[in-house]
């Protein structure tokens, strides 16, 4: 101060408060307040205090505590019953999900679904002997009388014809019919079918001078049926099994629609239903057993009458064969078997023991989880082409796959497919699809990886016959599914001084392994690659005939997957931030994030989840020591899938399509 003072700052002086009579009358009154406040808070103290002294003897306590404790209970009540009405009306709404334990409800539903298989189990075999006794009762029942009526029928009708023309029928072979086709041709003669042979040859002509004027304009049109060809690749037509479908509706009408089901409650086999399919088969047994017969009464009956008329020397001619119509089969040479005197559980046993088959997890195909695109739709119309999501693979590997391969008749009439390769980075789930394929439709594994088959089957020889073991015993236990693993290194130009597996090995050999899959057989040929862009772009695409490329997760599957797993392992809370855990993962595989949710969760962990609920950022902790999906390689594989044959197709037409707009868009503007 004294310094301020001698360089002449001087501090300021204080001023004295000055108050109007208004403000000083309020300052008064608020004190008076607070004071008459403090004392009757001391008074009420002071009589609550003597209450409570005012217990008797025997310690009761004083109506005032009895209602305190009665406001505590009845709050706590309340609460939990409004805890618990919000907790079922957001189930409820599906904005929560339930417990991840069994419920009594779930465990008897499955004991009603266990009892309903063994029922059916049970049902089955019920039918399957009713089936025999019915025919044999059926059989003893009327056998002979069958035998006897067709036997009088056909000589009838011989006698008959004999009478009418003047000479014996001819009697069709069993695969023309037999009797019932001689019966249906009664009416019949050689005339008709020439006259009807004449508008064949007509048409022949008519179509051969329609060829010969089309030659000339063959060329013009060749692009334009290519376009349409390709045009109509990407349009859905009419499906195979339509005709199936509406066989079945129309059995459904015929037969189940108005059956009264009052008298088999039980739902047991329908008698009057065998009867009738099986006195059809019996009759049809019994008619081939008579058409012999009475090829040999016509036969001797030719003879003797050929006698009668002096032709001892001549033999009736017997009917031709007809020619097939289907043209020459393809002949197709066999291969040469290796191994004819070995049976099939010694090749087993000996893949099994070279670790050629392999064991696998047992998983569904429901496990691989992934949301839909449902957005799709829009932005097509918006122009945009949307990207592909996980639930779209989960169905492709359905169609391609699994029903291709648990159904024969599936198979056998939708579009063939030998060989699929998937595609995407490390951890997104393409060895899990895999063990998935297999475990749905039960079938073998076989793994052909190159590091798998190192040091076996040395020499050309022993290629040979790893060819011919697999493709020999996947035939003999199908379904099958034979895999390669880093499906690119077997077509790689430059393969690195480092790898040791001799890749290379399998490359000419693969295209045999997979046309040597007959149309009949429920063999597929998987491939996985992580980079396929490093293979030679043409071998790959004569390999494999579809191609599924993973897509990196997208929010919606990233999200589930994050709901799915945190409701399993019961740390999911309202606390945990769920859309920013998947906005912070988004960059990651979903192998990826599993296993840096289970190195998190550890048993000490799990422990202390209802102390310490899981936060988000232990999660995010977890992720910052492992390695995301770069750009670098998402836009590899973008590349790599636009030279895909498909794509290729695909992008052309969406080109021509845009073609089209323009040109009916520049004509509306000239009309």
């Amino acid at each position: 101060m004294d310094t301020l003072r001698k360089l002449g700052h001087e501090p300021p002086k204080p001023q004295a408060l000055v108050l109007t009579e208004q403000q000083a009358v309020l300052i008064i009154q608020s004190h008076e307040r607070a004071r008459q406040g403090r004392l009757r808070g001391q008074f009420m103290k002071e009589i609550r205090l003597l209450k409570e002294k005012g217990r008797d003897q025997k310690g009761e306590m004083s109506p005032a505590a009895a209602t305190a404790i009665q406001r505590v209970w009845r709050g706590f009540l309340a609460r939990r019953a409004t805890k618990r009405r919000k907790q079922e009306e957001m189930l409820l709404i599906g904005m929560e999900l339930p417990p991840f334990t069994e419920s009594k409800e779930i465990q008897k539903s499955e004991e009603i679904k266990q009892y309903r298989r063994n029922l059916q189990k049970e049902r089955w075999n019920e039918y399957q002997n009713a089936l025999i006794i019915i025919e044999e009762q059926l059989r003893k029942q009327h056998g002979v009388k069958l035998n006897e009526q067709i036997g009088t029928e056909l000589r009838r009708y011989i006698s008959e014809y004999f009478e009418r023309t003047g000479r014996l029928p001819d009697f069709p072979s069993e695969e023309g019919g037999g009797s019932r086709a001689m019966f249906s041709r009664q009416g019949t003669s050689p005339d008709s079918t020439l006259s009807k042979s004449s508008p064949v040859s007509s048409k022949e002509s008519k179509r051969s001078k329609e060829s010969k004027d089309k030659k000339n304009g063959k060329s013009d049109d060749n692009k334009n049926k290519d376009e349409e060809s390709d045009l109509q690749m990407f349009k859905c037509s009419t499906s195979n099994f339509l005709q199936d479908v509406v066989n079945a509706n129309e059995e459904f009408e015929d037969i189940w629609k108005f059956k009264d089901d009052a008298d088999n409650s039980h739902e047991r086999y329908y008698k009057d239903m065998i009867e009738r399919e099986k006195m059809v088969k019996i009759e049809q047994e019994i008619r081939n057993i008579v058409d012999e017969l009475m090829r040999s009464e016509l036969e001797q009956l030719q003879a003797a009458f050929d006698r009668d008329r002096a032709h001892k020397g001549k033999k009736a001619k017997k009917p031709q064969k007809k020619a097939r119509r289907g043209g020459k089969k393809s002949k197709k040479k066999k291969e040469k078997d290796l191994t004819p005197d070995r049976t099939t559980e010694s090749l087993f046993e000996e893949l099994v023991s070279n670790g050629i088959i392999r064991p696998y997890p047992l998983m569904k195909i429901d496990d691989y989880v992934g949301e839909k695109s449902f957005i799709g739709a829009e932005w097509r119309k918006e122009g945009r082409e949307p990207m592909q999501c996980l639930g779209d693979i989960r169905q492709l590997i359905k169609e391609y796959c699994i029903l291709p391969l648990g159904s024969e008749h599936i198979r056998n009439h939708a579009p063939l497919i030998r060989s699929v390769l998937i595609s995407g980075p490390s951890g997104s789930g393409k060895k899990m699809l895999v063990h998935a394929i297999c475990s749905e439709v039960g079938g073998v594994l076989f793994d052909l990886t190159p590091a798998n088959i190192v040091g076996k089957y040395p020499g050309k020889t022993g290629l040979i016959m790893l060819i011919h073991l697999v493709s020999k015993v996947s035939r003999l236990l199908q379904p099958s599914v034979i895999w390669m693993d880093d499906a690119e290194k077997p077509f790689m130009k430059k393969i690195p001084k480092t790898d040791k597996t001799d890749p290379k090995r399998l490359k000419k050999d693969l295209v045999k392994i997979i046309k040597g899959i007959c149309p009949e057989d429920r063999v597929l040929f998987i491939g996985t690659s992580r980079c396929p862009w490093e293979a030679e772009q043409k071998l790959l695409f004569q390999c494999y005939t579809k191609m599924i490329q993973i897509p990196r997760a997208d929010y919606g599957s990233i999200s589930l997957m994050w709901r799915t797993q945190l409701h399993r392992a019961g740390a999911l809370t309202p606390r945990l931030d769920l859309s920013s855990l998947a906005r912070v993962s988004d960059s990651y595989t979903i192998g990826t994030l599993l296993s840096a949710l289970d190195t998190l969760l550890t048993t000490k962990r799990r422990l202390q989840l209802r102390i310490r609920a899981l936060t988000a950022h232990e999660v995010a902790v977890q992720l910052s020591s492992r390695e995301p999906v770069y750009a670098e390689q998402d836009s590899s594989a973008e590349a790599w899938w636009s030279k895909t044959p498909l794509e290729r197709r695909r992008l052309k037409v969406l080109q021509r399509l845009e073609e089209l707009q323009r040109e009916a868009e520049e004509k509306a503007k000239l009309l």
